[in-house]
Parts: C-alpha cells; structure tokens; sequence
C-alpha cells in the first residue's frame, strides 16, 4: 500500500475508535498474523489485542482464517474497508431521501455497532424517536415494516455465522469458518412482534425472546454503490444536457436492471418501446414525453457513447444498450483534464488533452499542435512527465548509427498509471483536511465546549418554555464579541474541509468505478467481484 493510504486509514481509524485499535490495525497493514505476532510487535496486553481485534471484524476491516497450523487463526487487514467510513453520512443521506427518517435510524444503529440484530435496531430507533402521535406497538411494526423494506432492496444483508461441521464424527475446528447461505443473504428473520412491542413498552426481555438472537445484519456496500453510481451517469446527462436527459437515463437504467446484472459492463438490449411507455407513465414531463426521439437522438449520437443503438430502422424496432466501461472512461477522462486544469493551468490541460488525443506524439509536435512556445511547452511537458501525467517512451531507429540521432521520443499517456496518481493525491488531500480539521477543533478546544455547553443549556431553557428572544440574550451575554466572531470563523473552516472531503471522495469514488470497469473488461480479470469499489 501507498504511504497515503496507509496514513488515510490510520488515521480514520484512530479518529473513530481510538488508539489502541489504531495500534492494531497499523501493525497488520505490514501483512498477515497471528495473535501472538500481534501483542509482540504492538507492545499491547493480549486482552487488549483480543478486543481491538474483535471490534476490528465485527466492522469488517479485518477478517481472519487458518493459519499453517489449523488451531491459530490468521488474521488479515482490509484497509478498503477502512475508507468506506469516509462514504457513511453519504450513504444515511441516500436512505432518508429514498425511504425516510426512520429507515435512516435503523441504518445508523447498524453503522454505529458494525452489525445488529433487527429487534436491538427497532427498539433503539423507538427510543429515539418517543412518537406522541402513534402508539409504541404501531411505531414498533412500521419499523419493522422499514427493517424489511431495507431488507427486500437489499441495502441489508445477513452476517456470516459459523459453519456446523457436516457429520457427528468430525470434531469442530479450533478456527471457526464463517459462511452464509446466498439463499439467506435477503431473507427476513422471524422476529416475535407481540414480545418486540412488550419490550418498547419496558417489560424485561433477553435477546433470546424475539426469536433472531443468531440473525445480525451489516450494510451491502455494493447496493449502496449502485445507486451512487446511477447518481454519477444521470448528473452527468444533466450536465452535458438538462434535467429531461437526466431523467430519460434515469427510467433507462431502471429498466436496465430487469435484464441485465447491476455491475456489467455492457447491459442487455432495452427496447425503445418499452423505454418510452416508462417515460409516459412514470415521468410527470410532458416536454420529455413530447420531444422523446428527439432526447434520444442526440444522446445516442453523442460523442461519449454513453448509449448504443441496437438495430435498424424506426423506432418500434430499435433498442439501446447502456455502456458502462465507456461511460465511465470518459468521466474518469474529463475529471483527469480537471485535475490537470486546477494544478498546473490551462496550458498543461491543453497539452495532456493533445497527447491522449494523439497517442503518441514527439515533442515539436506538442510545441506545433498546442501553439505554445517552445520553452513553455518543454516546460509544461516535462513537468507533467515528472508528476506522473505524461510517460515517455524510447524509440531507436534501426537504420542509424551511433550518435544523437540514433533514438527518438514519443510522449502518451498510460491512463491506468495517471488514474493510480490521482488517486494517491486524492488519499493524501483527505488525510490534510482530516489533520486541518483535528487541528482546528484543538486549537480551540475550550471555546467549542463552551459552545456545546452553550447549546445544550438553551436546549434545556427551550424545553421548560423559555422565550427564544431570552435564551439569545443568555447566550450574548455568556459569549462575548471575539469569541463569537471566532467560533463563527472555526465553524467556516470545518465546513469547507468537510466539503472538500466530500468532493474528493467523489473523484475517488469515479476512480474506483473506473478501475472496476476496466479490469472487468480484460480477459483475465473478468471474473472479479464489484468489490473492486470498495
């Protein structure tokens, strides 16, 4: 792993759960190990090793299995995982705005423990949500009801429990394995309602009563990623055109999934018929519905190919097929031209933009093509060829001989390569807006707990009845003038590095996305999982 990357997860890590599982987790980014490996090189206690190690799996971002010897366990780090943390306010956001608030509880009970059962996840969101207007045992079931639709969408899936050995006679291994049956992966547990709302009602109750005390439930990160990526192709249409585009490649990636596997590269045919039906019927526009060819004409014909056409003739008979690998290759293009933009000017985009065009050009040829002076462009050129943007390649001619002129340079661009730097970079500016952020609230530690302090006495005035216009009077009174006009000036700065985060996780998100596509479209990695984006 890149030095970023491992700095990335520490850090996540540590900022999470503290720092003895820190300790861990950097101990195990050296490789796998055992147990005992563990507590030496850590300098830990076994018992604290032992829990940080528990925790560590319970979130997925370690996993274990035999070692040689079939009595130890091994245990293996899984540093992708560590930087999902970066995707879950994202990912809450999603369900709130798909299902609602309470999905959004139940799933961030599940995010808080790694994984959970659905009674502990329902009787925690009834705690908070006190509802005056339904009665506990009508809160209790439209949880329940929520739970299940999380489930049947597949944003939730079965945790792996440990496999039972086959027959009477073999002894069970000192290693468990884990498995789960995929025919259980979205299969709802049968949970008792009636001791479920008992329980919300404060009668006592064990985690055996419910009846799914074996049953614990974690996120499907792909699920989530599949909705994040129909998000990126459709803001892309929006872009490149406008809402209407944007919502005719919404209702066909829809249709997409009736046919065709969710993470290929290529999606079966959809008939155009069949796409225009789902248009009139689902879509409230009726300028879509009316110019509905004419969208998809200039779409299909478009220079990013998102879409291809499948057969001849009038519309009746034609299909489409949504291109995923070329989409996201031309996204992942267009964002690199951005990046090259914003670090080193509009020339050296103008120059990175000819060599990929070209593919292999000499260098008085950028100077000729681009129009840029010589020294400029010799300049810009080996500046981009030392950051890793541009690769050169030597060419000898077979008829010369020995001297200057026996070889010759071509510049192209290995967007494999650039896409890996990027992404380094993309690691290496979340790990400074984490630092920044750290930095900020330590400097001033004693004014954000004043603040907080502030906040949850006027939360308590509020609740008595106490007038707004008295709890501000408290607070100006208990805040003077430098320290709100400081506090507001901490509160800027940690919402532009929040930002900023959230941007960059974006283009590390395409990045992934294009990187997934494009080992699934070479022979010999066509048979890896979507777990690539993780």
């Amino acid at each position: 792993m890149a030095l970023s990357y491992c700095k990335l997860c520490s850090l996540l890590l540590t900022e999470h759960f503290g720092e003895v599982i820190g300790k861990v987790a950097d101990d195990l980014q050296w490789g796998p190990k055992l147990l005992p490996n563990i507590v030496s090189s850590t300098g830990l206690n076994t018992a604290k090793v032992k829990k940080a190690l528990a925790i560590l799996i319970q979130y997925g971002f370690v996993m274990y299995e035999k070692s040689k010897c079939p009595w130890r366990a091994e245990y293996i780090y899984l540093p992708e995982k560590v930087l999902l943390l970066l995707r879950y306010q994202r990912y809450l956001e999603l369900i709130d705005n798909k299902y609602g608030n309470e999905s959004r509880m139940l799933l961030e009970e599940i995010m808080k423990h790694g994984s959970s059962t659905e009674s502990s996840a329902i009787l925690k969101a009834v705690e908070l949500l006190k509802s005056d207007a339904k009665s506990i045992s009508d809160c209790v079931v439209a949880l329940r009801n929520k739970f299940h639709n999380l489930i049947t969408s597949r944003y939730l899936i079965r945790c792996a429990n440990p496999c039972k050995s086959e027959t009477a006679e073999e002894p069970s291994p000192s290693v468990p394995r884990l498995v789960v049956n995929e025919v259980d992966l979205h299969r709802p547990a049968v949970v008792d309602v009636n001791v479920l709302c008992n329980a919300a009602e404060g009668q006592p109750h064990t985690a055996q009563h419910f009846g799914d005390a074996n049953v614990r439930w974690r996120l499907n990160y792909d699920r989530f990623h599949q909705d994040m990526r129909d998000e990126v192709m459709i803001d892309a249409m929006k872009r490149r055109f406008d809402d209407n585009a944007g919502e005719l490649m919404k209702q066909l990636l829809q249709l997409m999934y009736l046919r065709t596997e969710a993470w290929c590269s290529d999606s079966n045919p959809v008939p155009v018929l069949e796409l225009k039906d789902a248009v009139a019927k689902k879509s409230a526009n009726p300028y879509l519905t009316q110019y509905f060819e004419q969208y998809l004409k200039i779409m299909e014909e478009d220079s990013c190919r998102f879409l291809t056409k499948v057969g001849t003739g009038d519309v009746s008979n034609s299909q489409l097929c949504v291109n995923m690998a070329k989409a996201f290759l031309q996204l992942t293009s267009t964002a690199i031209e951005n990046v090259v933009e914003q670090r080193f000017g509009m020339k050296a985009a103008r120059i990175f933009r000819l060599v990929k065009t070209k593919k292999f050009v000499e260098q008085e040829q950028i100077q000729q093509l681009a129009m840029i002076s010589d020294k400029e462009a010799k300049q810009i050129t080996y500046k981009l060829l030392q950051e890793n943007f541009l690769q050169m390649q030597e060419l000898r001619k077979p008829a010369a001989g020995s001297g200057p002129n026996k070889s010759f340079f071509l510049f192209h661009v290995d967007l494999n390569l650039v896409v890996h730097t990027v992404s380094e970079m993309c690691h290496k500016a979340i790990y400074n807006a984490l630092i920044r952020s750290r930095s900020e609230l330590t400097n001033h530690k004693r004014l954000m707990e004043k603040h907080e302090r502030l906040e949850a006495a006027s939360e308590l005035l509020r609740e008595q009845g106490t007038d707004q216009e008295q709890i501000d009077a408290l607070v100006d009174e208990w805040l003077s003038l430098p320290e709100r006009n400081l506090l507001e000036s901490v509160k800027k700065s940690l919402e532009k590095l929040k930002t900023a985060e959230i941007q960059i996780d974006n283009t590390l998100f395409l990045l992934q996305l294009y990187t997934y596509y494009q080992h699934l479209t070479m022979p010999k990695f066509s048979s890896k999982k979507k777990s690539q984006i993780e």
